[in-house]
């Protein structure tokens, strides 16, 4: 009796052992995000994605073929007919390295010169780029340097312009263009200037100025300012 008793109870906690047991729990992996990565500024995204070459440009294009992400309308002078847009953005041109501004001049939509600024003098490479050059000087200074100067020097048996000149314009003249570079390294440069001239848009405040123009750029221009006067004229009279 007894041992069957044991036998029951035994079983009992066996039962209420098993019963009580937890049931084992799946480990399930969850995802957890990575912390949040703050942002740095991207300082290329502002840079454009291409380089505009100054030598892609010629005389005569159409003021509607220029690249218009590259040069914005500075300004209408004279008559609606005389145009000129400016590089707005430096970093756009492939050759900024060496120039600071360029200007482009339209008349009747037809780009009939192009005005580069640059950085530092390159009188040298220019004559070896575009040959000999007519040389013109009209300052006091460097006609009297000239009485006992030679204009072009030979320096590690290479000839180039006398360094000791500081103002000058040497010419190319070419069968379709001229092309003209101002050199002035005088110390007081654009430090008086009248009014109009720093509105002007030919800036004289430059050293280095490198232009390419159409054969009868002058003309064109001479012709837009008699318009110009012909129109104030009649305005005056209007006026009246």
């Amino acid at each position: 009796m007894k041992s069957n008793l044991q036998f029951g109870l035994l079983s009992l906690l066996i039962l209420i052992s098993a019963c009580s047991r937890p049931e084992p729990i799946e480990e399930k992996e969850e995802f957890v995000p990575p912390p949040p990565v703050e942002k740095v500024a991207d300082f290329d995204s502002d840079m454009p994605a291409y380089k505009f070459e100054l030598a892609s440009l010629s005389l005569n294009i159409n003021v509607a073929d220029i690249d218009h992400r590259v040069f914005k309308h500075f300004g209408e002078f004279y008559t609606e007919d005389f145009n000129i847009y400016r590089l707005d953005r430096i970093d756009y041109l492939a050759e900024a390295y060496f120039i600071n501004e360029v200007n482009l001049y339209f008349i009747d939509s037809l780009l009939v010169k192009i005005q580069a600024y640059l950085k530092e003098d390159r009188t040298n490479e220019f004559i070896r780029k575009y040959g000999s050059a007519k040389i013109s000087i009209d300052d006091y200074h460097n006609k009297s340097l000239l009485k006992s100067e030679k204009v072009v020097t030979k320096k590690d048996g290479k000839y180039q312009i006398n360094e000791k000149l500081d103002a000058y314009t040497l010419k190319w003249i070419r069968k379709e263009l001229d092309i003209s570079y101002e050199v002035s390294k005088k110390a007081d440069t654009g430090a008086i200037m009248e009014s109009q001239e720093i509105r002007s848009f030919d800036d004289k405040r430059q050293r280095y100025k490198l232009t390419f123009q159409t054969k009868d750029y002058e003309n064109q221009l001479a012709w837009v300012k008699y318009e110009s006067f012909q129109n104030s004229k009649k305005k005056k009279r209007a006026r009246r």
